[in-house]
């Protein structure tokens, strides 16, 4: 059979046997988005959310055999067979563009954008790293970063639309990841968006992220890539320095030493800052 027919004919099936289980899963979270996918015949989005759904089973089926009050556990085990299966065969399955609207959304624009993927609740750190950004040269057009005036959504425009509109560029995502990012299905979806389009991403920190949260080893992205825990220590600072090369190289920005000494000290300063109010 069709595998995308099947998919559409199995949905139903899936999704129920999902929910059923739990609604706050990252299976039965990621299964909106997974319809949303399969309406506009997004393959990579399809498969992102049918690798979520598959992670989440892989991770969980010990603890859902032992649940006295699973009552089809048939069902779960159909699901994730289905799940495994479908995943090799959408890769391969070829999507009839019909339409130009469709063509156009699939089309890169090439102008580097840097998307910081941020909690509105850790806006302090996303500050302290907006201003740094901005200061080394990072023009406003070229900056997503929804907390900020500047780089706002647009008035009127559905947040959702825009994110894929412009996810889909030459895109570097900076993700600051907390615990109340993965409390978020908004960030996880943006963060969703950044790995089915495979963007280059650096993971940030907050001090007190808890690396041993399951949901955040249940996430896409590769979890166990370097990143930089955002104290304002001496190992930060250097890290920082990476991050702000890596800028300045994708951006083909023009670097003053003595202005990026003072920018990266004044930075490690507001974050020492920032994480001894988190301990008061």
């Amino acid at each position: 059979m069709d595998a995308f027919k099947q998919l559409k004919m199995e949905f139903d099936f899936i999704s129920a046997t999902v929910c059923r289980y739990s609604r706050d899963s990252s299976a039965a979270k990621i299964i909106p988005a997974l319809k949303e996918a399969m309406n506009e015949q997004d393959k990579e989005g399809i498969l992102y959310c049918l690798n979520v759904i598959e992670k989440w089973y892989t991770n969980s089926f010990v603890e859902i055999e032992s649940n006295e009050f699973v009552m089809d556990l048939s069902g779960h085990y159909r699901a994730h067979e289905l799940v495994k299966k479908l995943i090799p065969q959408i890769e391969s399955y070829q999507f009839v563009l019909n339409d130009i609207s469709t063509q156009e959304k699939i089309q890169v624009n090439n102008t580097p954008i840097i998307f910081l993927s941020h909690c509105s609740s850790n806006r302090e750190y996303g500050n302290a790293l907006e201003k740094f950004i901005r200061e080394l040269g990072v023009p406003d057009n070229q900056f997503i970063y929804t907390s900020h005036p500047l780089h706002k959504i647009p008035l009127d425009a559905n947040i959702y639309d825009f994110l894929r509109r412009n996810i889909n560029r030459n895109v570097f995502m900076i993700i600051l990841w907390s615990n109340e990012y993965l409390k978020s299905p908004a960030c996880l979806n943006e963060m969703g968006a950044g790995w089915v389009v495979q963007c280059d991403y650096t993971n940030l920190y907050v001090p007190n992220f808890s690396f041993d949260n399951p949901k955040y080893h249940e996430c896409a992205v590769d979890t166990k890539k370097m990143g930089v825990v955002l104290n304002g220590d001496t190992h930060c600072k250097q890290s920082m320095i990476e991050f702000k090369n890596k800028v300045v190289n994708i951006f083909g920005l023009q670097e003053n030493e003595s202005k990026t000494t003072y920018l990266l000290d004044n930075l490690m300063d507001e974050l020492k800052e920032l994480g001894e109010k988190v301990h008061d």
